[in-house]
């Protein structure tokens, strides 16, 4: 991890904690706690984030209020929440995009492991490979067989994210034509593969329309199964080298004081557990995926790694 002159403060700080500044720490939270999400309100990122606060606060004794910041797929908010004072009551709900997969392409003004302390992971929407229901392909191994003898399109939420990258990745191990067609936003990608105008799409939010018969789920890109489709195989079951891994964490700018830190994950990994909880983002279409602080570290650490090998193989 790399040693920035904010984590050597925060060390010097802690060395040089007065009996004041600990007491401090222990009456925590005594004000209100801001929790940025890097998107627009109203998607599934904000929606839960919201839920979780609402129902956190009471845990925890004081209001959190979530704070809206979009633009630059979520790396302008991250930047900010990064230069934030690490005391605790700036907290960012941030996703694969802006933690590992925009860094691993480009300079973003942060490094996600050496200024951020991830707290915990509720969430990460499953990612499947979906073809209409009248398509030829009937697994994975059948769409990569027929990207062999001609091109084979796929539609994504847009150029240059997880999933499109995870494909890219799949179509140069394999020398298939996998053909990817970018769309603005995961909807218009669905509405596209339902219309016939992709013969396949990696998205989010498939469910309801899998178990209405209008797609059939070929697979899903994370490392692990989706629990609602067991028997849809991950891209590593079915032969291929590659995951996305979705994931829905909090995180405090690094230096905060661990305290701090275990005493929020506390919280917030009680409120995930609730069967309040699951049954609001059951409702919502989203699992709920419960990580550690240093679960999450671990798989950003990981997934940061493995999205700048496949940037370098696909020339970025």
């Amino acid at each position: 991890m790399t040693f920035t002159r904010r984590s050597g403060l925060a060390l010097l700080a802690g060395l040089t904690l007065t009996p004041l500044a600990a007491l401090a720490q222990s009456d925590y939270p005594n004000r209100p706690i801001t929790l940025v999400v890097p998107y627009g309100a109203g998607g599934t990122t904000d929606i839960s984030a919201r839920q979780m606060a609402t129902m956190a606060e009471k845990v925890l004794g004081q209001p959190i209020v979530v704070e809206n910041q979009p633009g630059a797929s979520g790396t302008n908010a991250m930047r900010g929440v990064a230069a934030a004072d690490p005391d605790g009551y700036t907290l960012i709900a941030t996703t694969s995009s802006p933690s590992f997969v925009t860094p691993a392409l480009r300079a973003v003004g942060y490094d996600t492991l050496a200024d951020f302390t991830p707290i915990m992971n509720y969430s990460g929407p499953f990612h499947g490979v979906v073809v209409p229901a009248d398509s030829p392909y009937d697994t994975l191994d059948a769409l990569i067989e027929g990207a062999k003898s001609g091109a084979v399109t796929y539609g994504t939420a847009g150029a240059m994210g997880g999933a499109h990258l995870a494909f890219a990745s799949v179509a140069k191990d394999t020398g298939t034509m996998l053909q990817h067609v970018p769309f603005d936003g995961a909807s218009k990608a669905t509405a596209a593969v339902l219309g016939g105008h992709v013969d396949a799409a990696l998205v989010p939010a498939y469910r309801d329309l899998v178990q209405d018969g209008q797609l059939r789920l070929l697979g899903v890109l994370d490392g692990t199964n989706d629990p609602d489709f067991p028997d849809a195989p991950t891209l590593k079951e079915a032969g291929l080298a590659a995951e996305f891994p979705s994931i829905v964490g909090i995180m405090a700018p690094a230096g905060t004081d661990p305290a701090i830190i275990a005493k929020l994950e506390t919280a917030f990994t009680e409120v995930a557990s609730s069967d309040g909880f699951k049954t609001f983002m059951t409702d919502l279409s989203q699992p709920v995926r419960i990580m550690s602080g240093d679960d999450l570290s671990a798989t950003i650490e990981e997934n940061l790694a493995a999205y700048r090998e496949i940037a370098k193989d696909l020339g970025n």
